[in-house]
């Protein structure tokens, strides 16, 4: 009996033994359970280890993904950039997400499966007897929006930078007004390349995708301040007139102030409405260029003075702007006649007494160019201009005045011989006619002034006993015009003396 019972206690014990072993040896399966999963990957079957660096290695696999620019978006060529990372197949610079500003952690799920590490056999054992159930965890993404637009900015904002060109007008040597295009300025918008990153933060751990990605980006365009549109509304459309003067039997200082006066007129701008005056042009020349002597009028004669030849070229612009149809606001004529133009056509300028003006009265701008060439000075306007309207200009003589001849003592003339001294000249008077013309045909005819030139007396000087001379104490009026009708449009300064260059 006692024997009996020896015998059951070890059978006893060994059964007991066969169970915490079996115990001990199921509890020493460490693997996940099935249905284990973290991010949508799942792990059931793995050791904690393996779980764990699979984990790991997915999460570095997600941001480690080389994001770069799709070509297709920025619209042509890009400027080139060094860099010492990886780059797309057209040598666009590429960043990982993680350097973007991408971390994606799954902390809970690690915390997890390291406390698997810590439980004990009988732990283990017991989650297996009574059936554990896989876990679920998520994983957590966090953008650092300030690294994402910074690596952004450093990595592609220059990829794209072009600076925008003002459109020009030039005038080619054919007097062709000439545009060039502007060019747009080019820049490079990040905003949608950033969304688009954004939005290439994966949701799971299961399926990362492909390890390199392209985001659109966006170009901006940026006009210039200048256009051709803006150019053309303007309103230098094209050459409307031109007009030529010649001054070929002119000498060396007279020569240089036509030069001068046509050099600081060229290139002068006209805004709609503004007006014009030949002074402002006289001191230009006078400051940039300096004049020199040539013959001016002074009381009714050629005399040797500083400037004589710069009212050719305002005449020249006076007729000009008259083939224009622009509105005349100031001018005069010349006391004497001038030689290169009809009488009543010309305009004089007389310092602080009489100026030439006129209006740019076409709506749009107005450039005047001159060109002096052969002894020739040309001025051309271009602007805006009716092609159906064109204008002429006649001249009618109303009056010629002859000049009476005037006797001046002279003790060195024998008597009963003479000297002439000045030759006389006719005076004149004109009026001048502006006609607007419609394909060709005459629709307006208007008076555009009367004008009066001034005789020139012929002086001959005779003895002092010559019976021709007037009686004692009878004006004399050796060269004074005696006899000549005065120029209206002549206004006299206090002293009585104008100085007109011619």
């Amino acid at each position: 009996m006692k024997k009996l019972g020896i015998i059951v206690l070890i059978f006893v014990f060994l059964l007991v033994g066969a169970g915490v072993g079996s115990a001990m040896s199921y509890g020493s399966d460490q693997a996940l359970p099935d249905g284990f999963r973290v991010g949508g990957l799942e792990l059931g079957g793995k050791s904690p280890e393996e779980a764990l660096a699979t984990i790991r290695a997915r999460i570095a696999e997600a941001q480690a993904v080389q994001v770069s620019l799709d070509p297709s978006s920025l619209g042509g060529p890009v400027s080139a950039v060094s860099t010492t990372g990886a780059s797309s197949s057209a040598g666009i610079p590429a960043l990982t997400l993680e350097e973007l500003g991408l971390r994606i952690a799954a902390d809970e799920a690690i915390q997890a499966i390291e406390r698997r590490l810590d439980y004990s056999w009988w732990e283990r054992a017991k989650l297996r007897i009574y059936g554990e159930q896989g876990a679920s965890y998520g994983i957590d993404v966090a953008w650092d929006s300030e690294r994402l637009e910074q690596a952004a900015k450093q990595t592609w904002g220059d990829l794209v930078r072009e600076k925008g060109a003002d459109a020009s007008r030039t005038i080619d040597e054919r007097d062709n007004v000439v545009y060039t295009p502007e060019k747009m300025g080019r820049s490079i918008e990040l905003g949608p390349a950033i969304e688009a990153i954004r939005g290439l933060a994966p949701s799971s751990l299961a399926d990362i995708g492909s390890s390199s990605r392209l985001v659109p980006a966006a170009i901006v365009e940026t006009p210039p301040e200048i256009t051709v549109a803006k150019l053309r509304e303007d309103g230098l459309e094209r050459k409307i007139v031109e007009f030529t003067t010649s001054f070929t039997t002119s000498g060396e200082g007279r020569s240089h102030n036509v030069t001068a006066a046509a050099l600081s007129l060229n290139d002068t701008l006209l805004q709609p409405g503004e007006v014009f005056e030949y002074g402002k042009i006289v001191a230009k020349a006078e400051k940039e260029h300096g004049y020199k002597e040539a013959p001016v009028i002074l009381k009714g004669k050629l005399t040797p003075g500083i400037g004589g030849g710069i009212c050719q070229v305002s005449s020249t612009l006076y007729n000009a702007a008259l083939l224009a149809g622009l509105e005349i606001v100031e001018r005069r004529n010349h006391s004497l006649p001038v030689s290169y133009l009809p009488r009543g056509l010309d305009a004089t300028f007389a310092d602080g007494y009489v100026n030439f003006k006129f209006r740019n009265s076409t709506g749009k701008q107005l450039l005047i160019r001159t060109v002096v060439a052969d002894k020739t000075v040309t001025v051309k306007l271009f602007g805006t201009m009716d092609e159906r309207v064109s204008y002429k200009t006649e001249t009618a003589q109303v009056k010629v005045n002859p000049p009476k001849t005037v006797y001046v003592a002279d003790s060195s003339v024998a008597l009963g011989k003479q000297s002439v001294l000045q030759k006389g000249e006719n005076g004149y008077v004109v009026e001048a006619f502006l006609v607007k013309l419609i394909d060709g045909k005459i629709a307006e005819r208007k008076k555009l002034s009367k004008d009066t030139y001034r005789t020139q007396d012929t002086v001959i000087a005779v003895h002092p006993n010559d019976p021709r001379l007037k009686p004692q104490g009878a004006e004399q009026t050796p060269g004074g015009g005696s006899g000549s009708e005065p120029a209206p449009n002549t206004p006299a300064p206090e002293d009585g003396v104008i100085v007109e260059p011619v």
